[in-house]
């Protein structure tokens, strides 16, 4: 359940991208998030930081954006995603199809967002809006609850799957190339035989590999 703090007191009702900004929200570094339209309109937002002030941001990253698609610097005209380190805030804009834009504001001085957890609000809020799914999405990780074992081991010990807590049998660590070095990856197999990839990032926050059929 996303807490209500990540939505507080708004001056617009919560739309239906409103849970998969919450969730991402939840993301380690992330305080703030904004779907935006072509114009800088903010669709809805979510997250720890005053609404008005992020949305405003929000607007003039997609302003940058803009910007750099009509830059004469061909790789400039090229960019899908922009990520700001600053003293006091940093931010992330990522362009997405039809003129839309999400955009993130991140603490002071981070310059990373989970790729996963990008991954998953880029493909929900497009599935959400009828919009194509961009083709360097190339990784579809899906955010999934774990009930695992106590520090320092926190091995996976049940997976919720299908409306229920299934235990689940860990094969052995994974190793992939973008596991960063406060992540645990773990290969496990399901009740019914299926193997999948269980990855454990800041904040207990547990992705799937895209293979893996889980709801």
């Amino acid at each position: 359940m996303i807490s209500r703090r990540l939505f507080g007191r708004r001056d617009q009702a919560p739309s239906s991208f409103a849970p998969t900004l919450g969730r991402l929200c939840t993301s380690a570094g992330v305080v703030g998030a904004v779907l935006v339209d072509a114009d800088g309109e903010a669709v809805d937002y979510a997250g720890r930081v005053d609404s008005f002030e992020i949305r405003v941001a929000a607007a003039e990253w997609r302003i940058i954006l803009a910007r750099l698609a009509r830059s004469s610097h061909q790789p400039w005209r090229e960019t899908r995603q922009l990520m700001v380190r600053g003293v006091k805030k940093s931010f992330g804009a990522i362009l997405l199809p039809e003129g839309y834009a999400l955009v993130v504001q991140l603490l002071p001085r981070c310059f990373r967002v989970s790729p996963r957890a990008l991954s998953e609000a880029v493909r929900e809020i497009c599935e959400n809006a009828g919009l194509p799914i961009p083709e360097e999405l190339n990784a579809q990780w899906r955010r999934v609850q774990v009930n695992e074992s106590p520090a320092p081991q926190r091995r996976p010990t049940s997976v919720w799957v299908n409306r229920k807590w299934l235990p689940v049998e860990v094969l052995g660590r994974w190793v992939g190339p973008e596991l960063l070095p406060n992540e645990i990856g773990y290969r496990v197999r399901l009740l019914g035989g299926e193997e999948i990839t269980l990855v454990r990032e800041p904040l207990a926050q547990w992705f799937a590999d895209p293979g893996a059929a889980l709801q």
